[in-house]
């Protein structure tokens, strides 16, 4: 008698694309993860939160703010988050061109974020300018990144049929599993 997975054993199905946000397939190319021993990461969120996250500490940490005014922190921040244009133009199927972009996306959003921080407004309202923006980039970002996945999923031969794409075999055998 085969017992039924719960939510959470279902939802282990899922580290895979969880982890690499790509699906396991020869369509999207190498140049999207980063491999560490049988897991895949997504390169854009393995490098691009993490430089932003150390990126924040360590301007914080060096006191920058006091060193440099603020609009050199925003026109950094602007010409590194311009970086993004190198996908558009394909100049990122290189991996390693990959990978600089998405650091200098993550540096560029750690002066961003202290840009809007170092405002001369109350705590909330610099906290309203952070969500908006911060949230509108990172809405414009996952719509590019969904668009480029369905464009390269639609010109498959399964089409986006996600129970039969090799793409998923793993995650689908894995939901199959009986426990």
């Amino acid at each position: 008698m085969s017992k039924k997975k719960t939510k959470w054993e279902q939802l282990k199905c899922y580290k895979y694309i969880l982890l690499s946000h790509h699906p396991d397939c020869e369509k999207f190319g190498e140049n999207h993860t980063i491999n560490f021993g049988k897991y895949k990461f997504c390169i854009g969120c393995f490098i691009g939160y993490p430089t932003a996250i150390i990126g924040i500490l360590i301007i914080n940490y060096l006191n920058l703010l006091a060193v440099f005014d603020s609009f050199f922190f925003l026109a950094l921040a602007m010409i590194f988050i311009s970086s993004i244009i190198l996908s558009p133009l394909g100049l990122t199927n290189m991996k390693l061109i990959k990978i600089i972009q998405k650091f200098l996306i993550g540096i560029g959003s750690a002066f961003l974020f202290w840009y809007l921080w170092s405002l001369p407004n109350s705590f909330i309202i610099n906290f309203i300018y952070f969500s908006l923006i911060f949230g509108m980039l990172l809405m414009l970002l996952n719509v590019y990144h969904a668009y480029g996945f369905y464009k390269i999923c639609k010109k498959c031969e399964y089409s986006m049929d996600w129970n039969t794409c090799p793409g998923f075999k793993q995650i689908n055998d894995c939901l199959k599993e009986e426990i």
